[in-house]
């Protein structure tokens, strides 16, 4: 009984520390323009407790952070867009927990390319669906921005593109440094 106690402490700390940390990196960004959409680091704490704690980490924490970021000052034209560009947006990253079994195995044969390919693989895959999240919102809410004659299709893309794509490099190439120096902030917690 006291282990399960200790074990749920200690989710609830790190889970919060790192919340902590993704909002504290949010105000680090590289703002490209001027309605939303950054080039940060905010994701990579939301990642590590999906790679420490499974999907209940990583969903988790995302939703916290995607409701502070929310709370904080979001740019907000409708309830949906709010909700598809911060909460769901920060929480469907934690689904980068997804590559967790693969990373888990390379890290106990000591293979560390193959970690370092599945961890990258996780990234994408996290920060691809937030992409997703983005691109929806601004096809729906904010295709009124796209330019006379073209699509709205090609401009969300475009335009979710130009900040999430430097942003999962960023992310991987932290992630991938992180487990070399210190492999057990991203190993799945017994």
């Amino acid at each position: 009984m006291q282990n399960t106690k200790s074990q749920n402490l200690r989710f609830i700390t790190e889970m919060a520390l790192f919340t902590a940390l993704s909002v504290v990196l949010s105000f680090w960004s590289i703002r490209l323009w001027g309605e939303g959409g950054s080039i940060s680091f905010q994701m990579v704490p939301t990642m590590i407790m999906a790679y420490r704690y499974g999907y209940k980490g990583g969903l988790t924490t995302g939703f916290l952070f995607g409701m502070i970021k929310l709370i904080l000052g979001a740019y907000i034209l409708t309830p949906v867009q709010a909700f598809l560009d911060y909460p769901l947006a920060f929480t469907v990253v934690g689904f980068t927990a997804i590559t967790v079994p693969m990373v888990k195995k390379a890290f106990a044969k000591k293979e560390k390319g193959m970690a370092a390919f599945w961890l990258t693989v996780g990234v994408f895959f996290g920060s691809f669906l937030r992409f997703l999240s983005h691109t929806a919102s601004a096809v729906v809410f904010f295709g009124d921005y796209a330019p006379k004659g073209e699509s709205v299709w090609v401009y969300s893309t475009i335009y979710n593109g130009s900040y999430m794509l430097p942003s999962f490099i960023a992310s991987a190439v932290v992630l991938v440094i992180l487990a070399e120096v210190y492999p057990k902030i991203v190993t799945p917690a017994n």
